[in-house]
C-alpha cells in the first residue's frame, strides 16, 4: 500500500470540460541556487512566511543521513546549511515542514525510531530536535498561519486484527498534547487531514476489509468517514458513514476556511469526485455535489482552501497518449464547482504534480514535463478568483533525471519551487528557485 502521507489515488477525469490558461506570468523567476552542495540531497520539503522569507528542508545522504536546512530571506540570499535531525535510522524519511504567516516554523519527519518534529522561532535557529511519537510511522502533518498544528498516524494494517488512527494537536505557541485516539476498528486508515484557522482539525479515514492468503492481501468495502475536534476540547467527534461500501479507497481530502466551515472531497464508487459540507461547528455533512465527472485516469495532486472558502483542487489527467495538469475551482459557502481549466499550456506530457494555496487564494502547480529534455514548468495565480498563468520553466539545463519535489507560495504572490537532478559528477541536488510577482 502507498504511504498515506503521499498517496494518490488514479480516477477517471472527463476531458470534455478542459479550457486554456489566458495570460503570462508578470513576475520573474531566479535562476536555479543549488541547495544540497555537500552530499546527495533527496526528498525535499519548502515553506514561505507571511514576508516572503523561504526555507528548505532535505534529506542529505552522507556517510549518514541528516535532515539539512537552508533559510532566505525575502530579497536575499540562501544562508548557510543548518543540520536539523540526528543521524537517521533510515532513508525514507519524508521530512514535511510548515511556517506560519509570522515565521515560526516547524519540521516533521520519520524514521525507524518513529516521528520526529522540530521548531524554528522566527530569526532563530533550529531547536534540538524531539522523538514526538516513539514507533510511529506514516505521519500526516498539517499547521495553519497562525501555527496550530497537528499529526496523524494510522497503526495497523491489512493483516493486523486491530487498527487505530492516532492524533497530537498543538496551539500556536504551545506544547504538543498527549497521544489522542481519532477511530479504531478491526482495518481502518487516515487518509489526509485538514485544519482552520481556529484551530478546529478533521480526519478523513477509512474502514475496509481485508482477505489475506500467501503475503497477497485483496482490499474492498471502503466505507469513508470524517471525525472533527474542535479546538482546545481534546474530544474527536465521528461523522457518520459518508460513502461506500465501495471496491476502492476514496482518497478523502478536506480542508477547512478561516471560519471554520470545511469541505470534504471524495471519490465515489461509480467514479465520480464529489464533495460534501460542514458548518462552523461541525455536524451533520452536507449532501454530496459533482466535482469532476470522470472519465480519463488522473491523480490528484491536493485539496486546498484560503482563508474565505474558496476551494482549489489541482490533479493531473491522463488520456491515452498525452497528461495535463489541470485545477478546479470550487466554494464551500455554496458546495459549486467551476469547470476544469488546463494548467500545463502545450505540454502533453506532465508528471509529479505540485500545488501550494496560500491563505488570500494566490496559488502556485509545479509538473515534470517529460519531453524530448525534460523541464521542471510552474504556473501562478495572483488571487482566488484571478486567472491561471501560461506556465514557465524553472529549471535550468546541464542535470538528468530531474523532477520537482516541493512548492510553497504566500499571500503577497511570493513562491518557491525546489526540484532535483543529477549534476555531471552524478550527484543529487536540490535546486531551489524563487519567484517574485
Amino acid at each position: 500500500m502507498i504511504r498515506i502521507d503521499t498517496k494518490a489515488r488514479l480516477v477517471y477525469i472527463a476531458l470534455t470540460f478542459l479550457a486554456p490558461a489566458a495570460y503570462t506570468q508578470s513576475g520573474a523567476w531566479t535562476l536555479p541556487v543549488a541547495l544540497s552542495t555537500g552530499g546527495q540531497g533527496s526528498e525535499a520539503a519548502a515553506a514561505m512566511d507571511g514576508n516572503g522569507n523561504s526555507i528548505a528542508l532535505w534529506d542529505e545522504r552522507t556517510s549518514q543521513d541528516h535532515i539539512w536546512s537552508r533559510s532566505k530571506s525575502s530579497g536575499g540570499t540562501w544562508g548557510r546549511v543548518t543540520q536539523v535531525s540526528p543521524a537517521l535510522q533510515t532513508t525514507s524519511v519524508f521530512p514535511v515542514v510548515r511556517i506560519s504567516a509570522a515565521g515560526f516554523a516547524t519540521a516533521v519527519w520519520s524514521d525507524d525510531n518513529g516521528v520526529w518534529t522540530a521548531d524554528r522561532p522566527p530569526a532563530s535557529k533550529w531547536n534540538p530536535p524531539q522523538l514526538l511519537v516513539p514507533g510511529a510511522s506514516g505521519p500526516i502533518f498539517v499547521m495553519n498561519s497562525q501555527g496550530d498544528a497537528a499529526v496523524v498516524w494510522t497503526v495497523g494494517g491489512p493483516t493486523d486484527p486491530n487498527s487505530f488512527v492516532f492524533a497530537v494537536v498543538r496551539p500556536a505557541g504551545g506544547s504538543w498534547t498527549s497521544q489522542q485516539t481519532v477511530a479504531s476498528g478491526v482495518h481502518i486508515i487516515a487518509d489526509h487531514a485538514g485544519i482552520g484557522e481556529n484551530g478546529d482539525a478533521i480526519v478523513t479515514w477509512e474502514s475496509y476489509t481485508a482477505v489475506c492468503s500467501d503475503g497477497f492481501c485483496a482490499l474492498s468495502n471502503y466505507r469513508l468517514y470524517a471525525a472533527r475536534q474542535e479546538a482546545g476540547t481534546g474530544v474527536w467527534v465521528d461523522s457518520t458513514m459518508l460513502l461506500g461500501p465501495d471496491d476502492n479507497s476514496h482518497d478523502a481530502r478536506v480542508a477547512l476556511d478561516s471560519a471554520g466551515r470545511a469541505m470534504l472531497v471524495g471519490l465515489s464508487g461509480s467514479g465520480v469526485y464529489i464533495s460534501a459540507t460542514q458548518g462552523v461547528s461541525g455536524g451533520a455533512w452536507s449532501p454530496f455535489n459533482t466535482v469532476v465527472v470522470v472519465q480519463d485516469i488522473a491523480i490528484v495532486s491536493d485539496l486546498a482552501s484560503d482563508h474565505a472558502g474558496n476551494v482549489t483542487m489541482v490533479y493531473e489527467a491522463i488520456g491515452f497518449s498525452t497528461s495535463q495538469a489541470l485545477a478546479v475551482s470550487g466554494s464551500i459557502s455554496h458546495n459549486a464547482w467551476s469547470p476544469p481549466v488546463v494548467l500545463s499550456g502545450s505540454d502533453t506530457g506532465v508528471g509529479q504534480v505540485y500545488f501550494a494555496l496560500a491563505p488570500n487564494g494566490a496559488a502556485l502547480a509545479v509538473w515534470l514535463s517529460s519531453s524530448a529534455t525534460p523541464e521542471i514548468h510552474a504556473v501562478v495565480r495572483a488571487t482566488a478568483n484571478g486567472t491561471w498563468g501560461s506556465p514557465v520553466t524553472v529549471s535550468q539545463p546541464g542535470s538528468s533525471e530531474i523532477g520537482p519535489e516541493a512548492a510553497a507560495v504566500n499571500s503577497s504572490g511570493n513562491a518557491i519551487v525546489i526540484y532535483s537532478g543529477y549534476n555531471a559528477a552524478q550527484v543529487h541536488i536540490e535546486y531551489a528557485v524563487n519567484y517574485q510577482p
